[in-house]
């Protein structure tokens, strides 16, 4: 009897346990992400997470890059955000040391990249300077930004309407000093929802760029909450939407990228690893999909990279053919704006 008493206290003790660990992963969690706009933008977004061991923004040599100027673009919101401008290869020998030329530049006629990174981090992280080495190569300008929040960008409330205008600004800022000189741009992850967002709004103001890129994205935010590896084990209940997606919605973070390109001029092209676990690559064929068929005329493009590879959600970049791939676009879609 008393062993017997002792399993069903053990028993009983196990049951309870297990019963408080359900009640916090599948109740309380849900409740607090629900009710907490702040923990939303905080998990999402990462502003101030992931960044690098050496933070010296204003000395970009520092991290292996010559040929590049750091400076500031500031809004008409009255925030700073902190920019480089790496050189392309054909310019990195004459003009590289004098950063007074830099801007100038811009006009000289090689293609200029904007890049927008994902969540977490800054313009100085590894995988982002390899990527930026890479375009360098084939002649292009690439002018790295950190959005408000991030990096040494004025640190304020940040939200999808904010980041946004941060491209917006930045591909302005830019524009105006292009005068005619080819302008695409490229978004990682998140930034692939800030660029088609900042993008199309672009074209309503009739300022046409030349090309978006879009490595690793999503078709909409609730899609990839829906398909991230935490979450998926909460997806099946029937409060999912009710708990994790809908205050997301509500909260302004929606990035839907199928709606923002949905009518959109800019040529697309989508690169995807089959073996991202953070946003899966059904994701970009789903937005292929979508953007293919609702602009049939509109130079539409999707490579997806085998799992052997190994490239994950970071490192598209390191694909052997990742130059020609890119030159192949630009020259397409210089080609339909000719």
């Amino acid at each position: 009897m008393f062993i017997n008493c002792n399993k069903r206290k053990a028993c009983g003790t196990t049951v309870g346990f297990f019963g408080i660990a359900f009640i916090i992963i599948f109740l309380l969690v849900p409740a607090i992400w629900r009710y907490s706009p702040s923990i939303q933008k905080r998990m999402i977004f990462l502003n101030h997470d992931h960044m690098p061991k050496v933070q010296n923004y204003s000395h970009p040599e520092v991290y292996g890059l010559r040929g590049t100027r750091n400076f500031y673009i500031d809004t008409k919101d009255n925030v700073t955000l902190g920019v480089w401008h790496i050189l392309p290869s054909n310019l990195f020998v004459k003009y590289g040391a004098n950063e007074s030329n830099y801007e100038q530049l811009l006009s000289h006629g090689e293609s200029i990249i904007i890049y927008m990174h994902g969540n977490s981090g800054a313009r100085s992280n590894n995988q982002r300077i390899e990527l930026y080495r890479k375009l360098r190569d084939i002649n292009c300008h690439v002018i790295a930004v950190d959005y408000r929040s991030y990096a040494d960008s004025t640190d304020v409330e940040i939200d999808e309407t904010g980041l946004v205008s941060d491209a917006m600004e930045t591909f302005k800022w830019v524009y105006e000093r292009a005068h005619g000189s080819p302008i695409f741009g490229w978004g990682h992850s998140l930034g692939t929802g800030i660029g088609a967002h900042a993008f199309s709004l672009l074209e309503k103001e009739n300022i046409y760029p030349h090309g978006l890129i879009l490595e690793a994205p999503f078709n909409k935010m609730s899609e990839a909450i829906r398909e991230y590896s935490t979450t998926k084990v909460l997806r099946y209940f029937p409060w999912f939407d009710f708990f994790i997606i809908d205050p997301v919605i509500e909260n302004g973070i929606v990035f839907d990228t199928e709606q923002n390109l949905k009518n959109a001029k800019v040529p697309v092209l989508i690169l995807h690893a089959r073996d991202d676990i953070i946003i899966p690559y059904q994701l970009s064929e789903n937005l292929y999909n979508y953007i293919k068929a609702s602009r049939k005329s509109e130079l539409t493009e999707l490579i997806l990279f085998d799992a052997l590879y190994g490239f994950g959600h970071q490192f598209i970049c390191r694909d052997n053919g990742i130059k020609k791939k890119i030159e192949k676009f630009i020259q397409n879609c210089l080609k339909t704006t000719s």
